[in-house]
């Protein structure tokens, strides 16, 4: 059985409003919580992020926490391994909320309403994970094109990690105080009618300053060659990344997993 969060909410206005500690678990505010929570952790705790192909990735915390984002429900792409604990999904779009493809009885917290009209307000924790949403679009006209998306953010042994979802547009200065101090930036590259461009793509990741940037969603010829054009970019050997927040690179690195088939 499948445990539902969803916690509406009526405006991004009324959300920049709210104090930054109602907010983000990786605001500057959180800065001294999170050196407790450092010393109290295990040493060079690691965690991994599995890319799944589209906008799916499989988050495990060094304890065992599963996440999974944007399930995508194709049967041409990987399925995540093992039981999930926690599901998330960016918008109502089929290939971002295909939840059926977590095992077990994950909680699921979705980032826009049922019907897509607004979006809910998440902000908890589950297990050792923290998990906060930050409210944005779907393209460049405050969706009216294409509606809302919510962008997730993760505090797992102590790295912050934000999937952008299918964003379409550069960020505001409301939404990168929202955001707080991320680690690692899960970004997707499109031609500028599903989500940002390539252009538009590397000019977010320069706004959130990552120590990691993740491209993903880049099913256009040149896309990703485009991104990473000008950034410091490594391919990854293997299908996953295991860090820990004192193996972060810095500055930022772009990290570019092995190709999934499209």
């Amino acid at each position: 059985m499948r445990i539902r969060l969803s916690i509406y909410c009526c405006s991004l206005f009324a959300l920049a409003l709210l104090p930054s500690r109602a907010l983000s678990f990786c605001h500057e505010l959180d800065v001294v919580e999170a050196r407790f929570m450092r010393a109290a952790a295990a040493h060079g705790a690691q965690v991994s992020v599995e890319w799944l192909g589209h906008s799916m990735f499989q988050i495990v915390s060094s304890k065992g926490t599963r996440i999974l984002t944007d399930p995508h429900g194709r049967g041409d792409l990987p399925a995540p391994s093992g039981l999930q604990d926690i599901v998330t999904t960016s918008h109502q779009h089929g290939p971002h909320n295909s939840i059926w493809m977590a095992k077990g009885s994950p909680v699921v917290l979705e980032g826009l309403t049922p019907s897509g009209d607004n979006w809910n307000n998440v902000h908890t924790s589950i297990k050792d994970v923290s998990v906060y949403t930050v409210p944005a679009y779907h393209d460049k006209s405050q969706g009216l094109q294409r509606g809302k998306n919510a962008i997730f953010v993760f505090r797992v042994d102590d790295v912050c990690i934000a999937h952008l979802g299918d964003l379409g547009h550069e960020l505001t200065p409301a939404q990168l105080k929202m955001l707080g101090k991320i680690d690692i930036l899960l970004v997707p590259i499109a031609g500028g009618f599903f989500t940002v461009t390539a252009a538009e793509a590397k000019e977010v990741t320069k706004q959130v300053n990552p120590r990691i940037a993740v491209p993903m969603h880049y099913d256009w010829d040149g896309a990703l060659a485009d991104y990473v054009n000008g950034l410091r970019a490594r391919k990854l050997n293997g299908a996953v990344l295991k860090i820990s927040k004192q193996e972060l690179p810095q500055p930022f690195d772009v990290v570019v997993f092995p190709t999934r088939s499209r």
